[in-house]
């Protein structure tokens, strides 16, 4: 279970990312977890982890909707980016827009769309 070295949450209610944590300790992940409120602050600190030579998240589970830059805008600040491909993104989001699931499904750049509120059994396939 302890493979990933670190997971990135990119989310801005505290409450999933809350929960969120307590998911994946109650599985077994007890490595770093960091957390950006907002794609803005998350492009930033990737671009700084990766400009600094540490080591890039593991994992990534993206919301789609935040402030200032969502889950979309992140993407489109990844794709020009030169550690796009060292990124493992799942999207996470409360959206019931099948055109949004769609939309998150046929991307590139994300490996899967997990539902909120998220269940222990989908971690658990994805960190396994």
């Amino acid at each position: 279970m302890n493979r990933f070295n670190q997971i990135c949450i990119i989310d801005d209610d505290l409450i999933f990312v809350l929960l969120f944590k307590k998911i994946v300790s109650k599985i077994g992940y007890q490595n770093k977890i960091i957390h950006f409120v907002n794609g803005h602050e998350a492009f930033e600190g990737l671009k700084k982890i990766n400009n600094e030579k540490e080591d890039l998240p593991d994992l990534i589970f993206l919301d789609i909707n935040m402030p200032i830059v969502d889950g979309w805008q992140f993407l489109d600040l990844v794709k020009e980016h030169t550690f796009k491909s060292k990124l493992t993104i799942y999207m996470v989001s409360s959206t019931i827009s099948s055109a949004e699931i769609q939309k998150a499904k046929s991307n590139e750049f994300i490996e899967g769309f997990l539902p909120k509120p998220i269940e222990n059994q989908d971690l658990i396939g994805i960190m396994n």
